[in-house]
């Protein structure tokens, strides 16, 4: 699973910065097919740094390009849970656009995913 558990308990002990280097460490590695699997987990860990750090326009682009990139793959992969990962992101980038068209005043930051292993 190239040791992806690493990389997934980061980002759920939001360690967001360090969960991109660990899965942009992976990913220089990589050459095949994983390559846009590694990349959207990249961007959304990046997404979810510039969440917390209230940087919503970062935030927003970033998780709808990690989306764009982890739809292309099944439900499951490596172990991931990947239509729940992009139902929890799919929720945030509504908020974030709720949020700039002021229809919401704040994100609840406890909607931030968790990467749930099957």
């Amino acid at each position: 699973m190239n040791d992806i558990k690493q990389g997934i308990k980061l980002f759920n002990s939001s360690k967001f910065f360090e969960a991109h280097d660990f899965f942009e460490e992976i990913w220089i590695e990589t050459d095949n097919e994983d390559r846009l699997f590694y990349q959207g987990l990249i961007q959304v860990s990046v997404g979810c740094f510039h969440l917390i750090s209230k940087n919503y326009k970062g935030a927003v682009s970033q998780f709808n390009k990690g989306y764009a990139k982890l739809s292309k793959y099944p439900e499951t992969y490596y172990g991931v849970n990947v239509q729940k990962l992009l139902y929890n992101v799919g929720n945030l980038i509504y908020d974030l656009n709720r949020l700039h068209n002021r229809e919401i005043s704040e994100i609840d930051l406890n909607k931030i995913p968790v990467i749930e292993i099957n």
